[in-house]
């Protein structure tokens, strides 16, 4: 993701795409027994719960939570965690957009701060696992500490999750925009000697974290080619700043372009530069870079970071189980059209199971006696075994999650639409999220056994 990572919006130019993907909710339901002090969890279940999108602009990262959830059935029909079957209830927040239509079924008053009060006050979640966005998940990090519920695997890469002694039970899952501008710049410093760098990134912290990054890890670009795109135009359906920004570099001689933007705008930003008959080289952040999201020819070639093994590898062990258990998922086969015994997954599915697997090693590691304060120990005490090639390690400092990942590039597609990202070799790069922080480099990926229980 990419392959397919988590972003903070989506564009009008791919809402005739994303209209075609949407799918039924399909929610399942759960409660706690009331007379448990804990929340959420009975002798022989556990209900945990996410805000995500289901419907309108963003509505292709459906799969994300349907695939954790094909996790969870998997390990549900296999006895469970330390006997408890886990409940998922997934909420639709449609991003926390439904005031503004285009698309949203669930209801124009419904925010993410709502449907999480329905979680939290009506279906006593245990915590809330796997919810999707910045903007959203900002809305209710006050709300949910203050009810004392864990904000578990929050899916967005915002260094907002790193804030333990703030929020002690938050914790995020990929690599943030700011480690991911470090990479970007150790590459870039490595083979793009002498070349004119430009960026260009969502105004919002996406943009701005990932821009940090850059200058973070050495790289000084000119204020000129320094520029901006407005996240609210995937709401007006204006390129204007997409028109302006690909003008301004290109003007100005930019041969390098590193690009923090959504699928859809990546989709957008690269559709105009061919019509200028402008070929920068393109560095895209993992969260927009998903060649089966961004759905265009001109991407090929463009260089991304990516934390999950190659989706046609044959040598990782985590290919084949993730989509035997999202093969085996009949409910939610809707989210997952077309997939094969051989067939490639996608990111948004290495993603989803990703995280799902850190979430029953937590809980397994947790043991019985399931509390609130116990899961976050465990999630600060447990060394995670999931399809990630990078580390996934939590401590008393680093709420993060992932610290980097591979150097990839967008593999060419015979002229075609590309559907996958080559690692360019085994290199891992790992860093933390300040200035400080220097780059870990490992001459080779982590490819964990799975195991034997998840089998």
């Amino acid at each position: 993701m990419f392959k397919g990572r988590l972003r903070r919006t989506m564009t009008l130019l791919s809402v005739s795409a994303l209209a075609l993907g949407m799918v039924s909710t399909g929610l399942l339901t759960g409660s706690a027994n009331a007379a448990n002090s804990t929340p959420g969890v009975t002798a022989n279940s556990i209900t945990i719960g996410a805000t995500v999108p289901l419907s309108g602009l963003a509505a292709t990262y459906a799969p994300v939570s349907a695939a954790a959830n094909a996790v969870f059935t998997w390990v549900n029909k296999h006895g469970g965690v330390n006997g408890r079957k886990i409940k998922f209830i997934r909420l639709d927040d449609c991003y926390n957009l439904a005031a503004y239509g285009l698309g949203c079924t669930a209801g124009a008053s419904v925010t993410t701060l709502s449907q999480t009060q329905v979680l939290v006050a009506q279906d006593h979640v245990f915590a809330t696992v796997g919810s999707l966005g910045t903007a959203a998940q900002d809305s209710v990090l006050s709300y949910l500490k203050t009810n004392g519920v864990p904000q578990l695997f929050v899916n967005s890469g915002s260094i907002d999750w790193n804030q333990p002694s703030k929020y002690p039970s938050l914790f995020g899952y990929q690599p943030s925009y700011v480690a991911e501008g470090k990479i970007f710049a150790k590459y870039i410093k490595a083979n793009d000697v002498g070349q004119t760098i430009g960026f260009i990134g969502q105004n919002d912290d996406f943009g701005t974290n990932g821009l940090l990054g850059l200058q973070d890890g050495g790289l000084n670009l000119l204020p000129a080619n320094t520029l901006t795109y407005n996240a609210a135009d995937g709401i007006t359906g204006s390129s204007a700043d997409l028109i302006a920004d690909i003008g301004t570099l290109q003007k100005n001689g930019v041969q390098v372009v590193v690009l923090d933007a959504v699928p859809g705008f990546t989709n957008g930003f690269l559709t105009i530069a061919k019509a200028f008959g402008y070929s920068p080289k393109w560095i895209i952040s993992s969260v927009g870079s998903a060649p089966d999201l961004v759905n265009n020819a001109s991407e090929a070639s463009a260089i991304t970071t990516d934390y999950f093994p190659e989706i046609t590898t044959t040598s990782d062990p985590w290919v084949p189980w993730v989509r035997k258990v999202l093969r085996a998922d009949t409910a939610d086969a809707s989210y997952f059209p077309g997939l094969t015994a051989t067939s490639p997954l996608t990111g948004n599915e290495f993603y989803g199971a990703g995280w799902a697997v850190a979430f029953v090693e937590a809980l397994k590691a947790e043991g019985k006696n399931v509390t609130r304060a116990g899961i976050v120990k465990s999630m600060l005490s447990t060394t995670f075994a999931t399809p990630s090639i990078t580390p996934l390690k939590y401590s008393k400092t680093n709420h993060q999650g992932m610290q980097g990942g591979a150097i990839a590039i967008i593999a060419y597609n015979g002229g075609k639409v590309p559907f996958k990202a080559l690692e360019l070799s085994h290199t891992v790069f790992t860093t933390g999220g300040t200035k400080s922080s220097p780059i870990t480099v490992t001459s080779h990926f982590i490819i964990n056994p799975i195991p034997s229980w998840l089998k």
